[in-house]
């Protein structure tokens, strides 16, 4: 209206529509199942750095479906004792690393 009186245009306020460019892009791979899938990744890519050089070359992450990690592993020897002594410790770097959210458990599998 006071456009109208003053005969200068004004352009509406839009910043109720404003939003932040990580939280859409998060909404979408959500919306589109990509999520875990990007967060698959990003464990796989440094499980090396987290469970150190040997195990790394035993063992390989192959899926993350709800938090929960599978880990592909070579030698039943090496996955019992990942298994039986390992698990909580990269549980722990996991979850430290990545969020409890993104690694919730770990389920070791013959591979």
């Amino acid at each position: 209206m006071r456009a109208e009186w003053r005969g200068v245009y004004e352009a509406p306020d839009l910043s109720r529509f404003e939003r932040k460019v990580g939280d859409v892009v998060e909404q979408v791979l959500k919306r589109a199942g990509l999520n875990d899938r990007l967060a698959e990744e990003t464990v796989t890519r440094e499980w090396s750095v987290i469970v150190g050089d040997f195990l790394a070359g035993q063992s390989k992450p192959t899926g993350l479906r709800g938090g929960v990690l599978q880990v592909a592993v070579l030698q039943s020897a090496v996955r019992y004792d990942l298994e039986r002594n390992l698990k909580r410790e990269i549980l722990q770097r996991l979850q430290s690393r990545f969020g409890p959210a993104v690694v919730k458990d770990l389920r070791f599998v013959p591979g």
